[in-house]
């Protein structure tokens, strides 16, 4: 940690060299909110965000922040926090346990975040969105392009008519994925015993009926969960919005599409996008998607493919990059390709151990053998490619060692929480075993 002034002597200028070369050399953003608070004092419980938001704004050149998701956008988690986007800050506006709708949507907080959009600065609230610019696009595009009419500068501070909607119900899901949790998964909850609150939320009819009131605005739609093709929720959802405005939804692909009141309805729509959350195939992708089936994946596809093949419906496969399939890209990229799917590769966030940077040289190597393998292949699309060469140009880098973590989480997976794999991560990887465990 570097000796720096006392934040109350610190001024605009110094705080903003101190920044910018705290940036410049590369230091991981997620550990840049603790390093200031060695900088900074508390303002209102998010100085942090403000700080580093306005911060990186104006050291790139972020000229214009505009966005219309406080006026267009409607996110609700499963908590109950209502924000305008999914990359808001979850704990500045309000939640429908103690409040309504209208009430947050039009409070001082919100009304306050769009007086400072429409001044054209970032607000605390847009600290993702800011951090996420530095490397390219950001959620603020989605909603942009989602209600390119829109103009901020002559709208009210008190209106909200939603066009984007992501309502995340409850985290009911029939799988416990080897990097989910708890928070995210009511199966992983069940495993681990902890109490997880299931059924319809009591604001549910409530927002339902917010919605049904802007029905004619609405354009696009995102399923997410848990499992949102196992919500009950999304069974009326889907019949107050309008015939033909845009559902996408991410989806594991394990539920059986031939029996499920959801899937149904989504049949019957024309403009529906799926991401399909899987990352390996075969035993493998039964090994890290516990619980799920491979033949029903592959009847699942067969379902969606005359859609998909006629340009009604549009997805592809929803990947996370980690250790579980870093040496069997190829084989998940030529299944992708049979199939006449595209791969949407995202990096790990957690669990830190199984990302093949921190498992030691012998995995990286490995790692970067397949992916020189795969693009000399020649089967990837130009979207792919570049996600790989950028994973390429940082898998090097010095990163603290996190094998002892992992044989942890693999002891934990087969001997604790999945017992019906016990060995079986040996004898599906048997090129990491070595390296590794």
């Amino acid at each position: 940690m570097p000796n720096v002034p006392n934040a109350k002597t610190v001024t605009e200028r110094d705080s903003l060299s101190l920044v910018s070369r705290r940036l410049d050399s590369g230091v991981c953003m997620a550990n840049m909110s603790t390093w200031l608070d060695s900088v900074c004092y508390s303002v209102s419980g998010h100085w942090h965000h403000l700080f580093l938001a306005s911060l990186i704004y104006r050291k790139y050149g972020m000229s214009n922040f505009y966005c219309a998701a406080p006026w267009r956008g409607l996110h609700i988690n499963p908590r109950g926090d209502v924000k305008t986007c999914c990359a808001g800050d979850p704990n500045m506006l309000g939640n429908l346990n103690s409040q309504s709708i209208e009430q947050i949507l039009h409070g001082p907080v919100m009304q306050e975040i769009r007086q400072s959009i429409q001044r054209g600065e970032p607000h605390a609230y847009c600290y993702n969105c800011v951090q996420a610019e530095r490397y390219g696009r950001s959620e603020r595009d989605w909603h942009n392009n989602v209600s390119p009419e829109f103009n901020c500068t002559t709208a009210d501070n008190l209106e909200h008519v939603p066009t984007l909607i992501d309502v995340r119900w409850n985290t009911t899901c029939n799988l416990s994925c080897n990097y989910c949790a708890e928070a995210c998964s009511s199966k992983w909850a069940a495993l681990k015993g902890i109490p997880t609150k299931s059924g319809a939320r009591p604001y549910y009819e409530q927002v339902c009926d917010y919605l049904e009131q802007h029905r004619d605005n609405i354009r696009e739609v995102a399923l997410v969960g848990g499992e949102p093709l196992l919500l009950p929720e999304n069974d009326r959802l889907l019949d107050v919005i309008p015939e033909d405005c845009i559902v996408t939804l991410i989806t594991n692909v394990a539920v059986d599409f031939s029996t499920n009141r959801i899937v149904k309805k989504l049949l019957a729509r024309d403009r529906v996008g799926w991401s399909l959350s899987f990352d390996n195939t075969g035993e493998r992708f039964e090994y890290v998607r516990h619980g799920a089936d491979w033949p029903q994946l592959l009847r699942n596809l067969e379902t969606l493919r005359p859609l998909m093949q006629s340009g009604q419906h549009w997805g592809g496969i929803h990947a996370v990059y980690n250790i579980y399939n870093a040496t069997r890209l190829i084989e998940l990229t030529e299944f992708a390709r049979s199939q006449g799917l595209t791969i949407h590769w995202q990096s790990l966030y957690q669990p830190e151990c199984l990302d093949p940077q921190r498992l030691g040289d012998q995995t990286k190597q490995l790692a970067l053998q397949e992916i020189d393998s795969l693009l000399a292949l020649d089967i990837c699309l130009e979207s792919e490619r570049l996600f790989f060469q950028a994973v390429k140009s940082n898998i090097q880098s010095a990163r603290d060692d996190l094998r002892t973590e992992f044989a942890a989480h693999i002891q934990d997976i087969e001997t604790q929480y999945h017992t019906d794999k016990a060995g079986k991560f040996i004898q599906l990887w048997p090129e990491l075993a070595e390296s590794i465990l």
